[in-house]
């Protein structure tokens, strides 16, 4: 991961996180109700974001979202959000799915 691609990531994640916790506290974590509010912080780069799963081939709904923002050309702010709980990473590309962190089967 290129050190600028990162250094972005990880100025951006403190507002991301802040981002999800209000949404969190409306209520609004689905992926409808999140990527609107993540375009907004992100505004250049890309983002993704789907439902929660869990289980060994990741099937099973969960409560919240994962997300993903393209950050440059080599960095990513990974996460998910759930009704109790916000995770907020800086990680580098994913080869199967980019920004959105793999099942943890994987």
């Amino acid at each position: 991961m290129a050190r600028a691609d990162q250094q972005a990531a990880t100025v951006k994640t403190q507002e991301v996180k802040a981002a999800l916790k209000t949404q969190q506290q409306r209520g609004g974590i689905s992926p409808e109700h999140l990527l609107p509010v993540l375009e907004g912080i992100a505004v250049l780069w890309r983002v993704e974001a789907s439902n929660r799963t869990t289980g060994k081939a990741a099937t099973t709904p969960a409560d919240g979202s994962v997300f993903g923002i393209y950050v440059g050309e080599s960095a990513c702010i990974s996460g998910a959000v759930s009704s109790s709980r916000i995770w907020v990473n800086v990680n580098g590309h994913f080869p199967e799915t980019g920004c959105i962190e793999p099942p943890a089967a994987h």
